[in-house]
């Protein structure tokens, strides 16, 4: 990785920061995150655009990892987290790496499928996006809509303009799976920050794998009824859930 790569980034208020990582959005943080504008009333919101997202060039193969690094240095001293699904590897990468510097970590449906190996929904879901990674069909259309239906994703794949649907099929297909993410669930409980795990109860792997999480590294899992996988879209209810945990766990 250059030294002197730079993430395009977005900013939006004033106040304690709040770092917010997306997932596959292919417009960046500032469309993933759109429905938490308003909170910029009070707070530093920043939303970088991962590689190959937005205004941010795309660095060869997507990587969590690598995006992890990339993000650091936004969180400054300390700031809150946010990873929505494939930007949740990001968060939970980071917030294992730098925990000094993550006030609060929110997760959104991450796909994090070492945090729950056992369970039936979780080994499938693994292994149909395995495949789907390693072995992404030719056409685009099917792709995106496999990956899609797999996260629990409603947008009907011809309703997307031609180009977004070529560059998120560009995407799906040169991607670091998050399997090969290990996540030690007691590591991240020792962290020393709250953490909260929003879902959609829509789907029985994203729902096994926030359990997971709740259980082993005491966080808190809380279901948003009515949404589908990018939660944070239902704006108000979501935004309420964000600033109670980003209050109570306050700033130095």
């Amino acid at each position: 990785m250059s030294d002197d790569v730079q993430l395009a980034v977005t900013e939006w208020g004033d106040g304690p920061t709040v770092v917010l990582v997306h997932g596959g959005t292919p417009e960046g943080g500032a469309v993933a995150f759109r429905a938490q504008r308003p909170l910029e009333a009070r707070w530093h919101l920043i939303l970088p655009d991962r590689p190959g997202h937005g205004g941010t060039p795309r660095l060869g193969r997507e990587d969590f990892a690598r995006d992890a690094s990339l993000v650091a240095p936004l969180l400054g001293a300390a700031a809150h987290l946010v990873g929505h699904s494939y930007g949740g590897m990001v968060a939970l990468c980071l917030a294992l790496q730098r925990p000094e510097a993550v006030r609060s970590l929110t997760l959104i449906e991450p796909p994090a499928y070492s945090l729950a190996p056992d369970d039936p929904a979780v080994v499938e879901m693994q292994r149909a996006n395995r495949a789907l990674f390693e072995h992404p069909p030719a056409d685009h259309a099917e792709l995106v809509g496999s990956f899609f239906r797999l996260v629990g994703i409603d947008v009907p794949v011809g309703a997307l303009p031609p180009p977004a649907l070529d560059r998120l099929a560009s995407d799906l297909a040169d991607m670091r799976s998050p399997h090969e993410a290990v996540i030690d669930p007691e590591e991240l409980a020792t962290g020393g920050y709250p953490i909260l795990v929003l879902t959609s109860g829509r789907t029985p792997a994203f729902e096994a794998i926030a359990g997971t999480i709740a259980e082993r590294a005491g966080a808190t899992h809380t279901v948003v009824p009515g949404t589908g996988h990018a939660v944070q879209d239902a704006g108000e209810p979501v935004n309420e859930l964000l600033e109670e945990l980003w209050s109570r766990a306050g700033v130095e």
